[in-house]
């Protein structure tokens, strides 16, 4: 599994380069995102912008990193497709990790001392 990764202001934006976060790929993905929590980065941002699809497996894997990052660190999504949105809100997780529009608005949100930031409305 192939990913872009940057630093951006106090956040490791992370892309993963792959249409489906799946089975295929899930353990690959957490075990990645765990050593990017391990290496100290404590603020990421997972940029959704190619993947189109994400079974439970890839679910999964993004929840256990948002526990990893658990308690002083934190997890935001952006640009999440519309059918991967629709797995977000029946499995409630748009609940407990922020999905933002595109990168620009998660580090805004990033940036700002109050964990408490309200994700936008994606109606």
């Amino acid at each position: 599994m192939k990913f872009d990764e940057r630093q951006e202001q106090e956040a490791m934006v992370i892309r993963p380069l792959e249409k489906r976060l799946d089975s295929y790929v899930a353990e690959e993905l957490k075990a990645h995102m765990k050593n990017i929590v391990h290496n100290g980065h404590l603020q990421i941002v997972l940029d959704m912008s190619d993947v189109e699809f994400v079974d439970s497996s890839g679910l999964g894997a993004i929840i256990a990193t948002m526990i990893a990052l658990r308690p002083q660190g934190r997890l935001m999504v952006c640009s999440v497709r519309d059918s991967v949105l629709g797995l977000f809100r029946l499995s409630r997780i748009d609940r407990v990790i922020p999905v933002m529009d595109d990168t620009h608005d998660a580090l805004r949100a990033m940036s700002v001392s109050d964990c408490d930031v309200e994700p936008k409305n994606h109606n």
